[in-house]
Formats: C-alpha cells, structure tokens, sequence
C-alpha cells in the first residue's frame, strides 16, 4: 500500500489548530486528535473549536483518521469508570459531527482487586461499545498497553475474538507492544494484521520494567524491518506519528523525516 502517514496533533503543540499549522507542508494525510488545549482531551471541544478544525483540515487537504478520548484508561472500579459511558456518547456525536470513522479506546486498566468476572465485564463495556460505534457507521479500536487488558499477543488476540462479532478492531501501537514484552516483528504484524484498523508509530527503550519513549529508528521496536511489512499490506491503514518524547515539535519533524526513508520503496 501507499503510505498513509499521520500525526497526532498534541504530539506536535495542544493545540490542535496551531499544529495542523505547523504540519501543513510536512506531506501528510491525515491527523489523529487526542487533546484539545488547556488541559482537555476529546471530545472537550466547543462547537465553535470543531468547526474550526474541520475548515482547516478540509483546506490543508487532510482528513481526521480518528478521534481518541481516553475512556476506559481506567480500571472498573476506579472512580471513574462511571463516566466512560457518557464520554464515549459525546465522542462518537463529536466524530459524526467531524466525519470522523475511528475512534480509539482503552482496553480497561487491570486492577489488583479484578477477579474471575472481570474479564467478563471487560467484554461487556467494550462490546456495547463498539455495536454502539457500528450502529453509527464508525469504528471502535482498541489500543494495546502494558497494564490493560490487551498487551500480550496472546490477550490482544483472545479479546478481539471473543468481541469479534461487534466489529471490534485494533489500534496496534508496537512500541506499546515491545514496552508489554512482545516481538514487533514483521510476522507478529501479519497475525495480528486482520484486526488493524490504525496504527501508532513511535519508538521505546526497554530495560527491566522501566521504559523510555524515543525517536522511530532509536529504540527497540525495529521499524527498519517492521515498516516494510506493514506497507506491503494490500490494506491503507492510517499510521500516525506518536512522538512521546520533547521537545516535540522537533522530534516529531524527525520523526517525519524518518518516515519519508520509506516512501521511495513504494513509489
């Protein structure tokens, strides 16, 4: 497939506007929104700040690959685990307001205190979830990490089979992935390729149980391998630059030019 790179817009400034001016001549397609400005994240937009967005992107030629609120990055009995319902609702009225088609969701934070029901209720929220994304034409992610119910292969995979009737897909982080233990190589991408609706590009340094976000090409993933692979895919699937690491706008201008390493390949 021909790339189909993105960014995340507070990996570049919080606020949204002023990154997709930053971005505007970086030969991106797409970007991905998470925080709003001044401390908020998705969907703490005004309606005036969503108009705003969707006329620039719409000048700039990019589209909105997806929209992340943060629900469920939170355990089930956390305190906030009551408001994730309601949070989800706004998001998916503020991505048909957008013409946004993914958003992207946690897989609940494991808790000291989960018992053999647990996983059951996971199921339950993220299912809900997700036929109530599809009743709306949109489609719900999860995105894997240490520490929540999807990090391992081997949980990424039993969720997503046992939701699999709901429509449910995958928000492949690989560093995520490498940070939880895994192997990102090509023939772990392929496994887990017919559940990958959107991708995450950044990069991690391991050691122990402490880890360190760092440059694409810096860290531990392998992206000189791993890439390739993902771009032979016969599917476009939205790849979004996930810096992590200040000072952002420059890394994440490195991180770009990471990126165009690959673009010949393709061409």
């Amino acid at each position: 497939m021909k790339p189909y790179w993105g960014i995340i817009t507070d990996e570049v400034c919080a606020d949204p506007l002023d990154a997709l001016t930053a971005v505007a001549d970086w030969g991106l397609h797409a970007v991905e929104i998470r925080g709003c400005g001044q401390g908020r994240r998705i969907p703490d937009l005004e309606p005036t700040e969503a108009e705003a967005i969707l006329a620039r992107t719409t000048q700039l030629g990019l589209s909105i690959s997806a929209l992340s609120p943060g629900t469920w990055k939170c355990g089930l009995r956390d305190a906030d685990a009551a408001k994730q319902a309601l949070r989800f609702s706004r998001t998916l009225d503020l991505a048909e307001q957008l013409g946004v088609r993914r958003v992207i969701t946690f897989a609940v934070k494991r808790s000291p205190d989960d018992d053999a029901a647990s996983y059951s209720e996971v199921l339950d929220h993220l299912g809900a979830m997700s036929l109530e994304a599809g009743r709306r034409g949109l489609i719900l992610c999860i995105e894997n990490e240490r520490g929540w119910w999807v990090d391992t292969e081997e949980a990424i995979l039993r969720l997503l089979r046992d939701l699999s009737p709901t429509g449910l897909r995958l928000n492949f982080d690989a560093a995520n992935f490498v940070d939880a233990g895994g192997t990102a190589d090509p023939e772990t991408f392929r496994r887990l390729l017919p559940w990958i609706e959107n991708i995450h590009l950044k990069d991690v340094q391991v050691q122990g149980s402490d880890h360190r976000w760092c440059r694409l090409g810096e860290g531990q993933v392998g992206w000189d391998e791993l890439l390739p692979a993902m771009l032979s895919s016969h599917r476009q699937i939205p790849m979004s630059i996930e810096t992590h690491g200040p000072p952002l706008l420059e890394n994440s201008r490195k991180n770009r030019h990471f990126l165009r390493r690959f673009e010949g390949e393709l061409s």
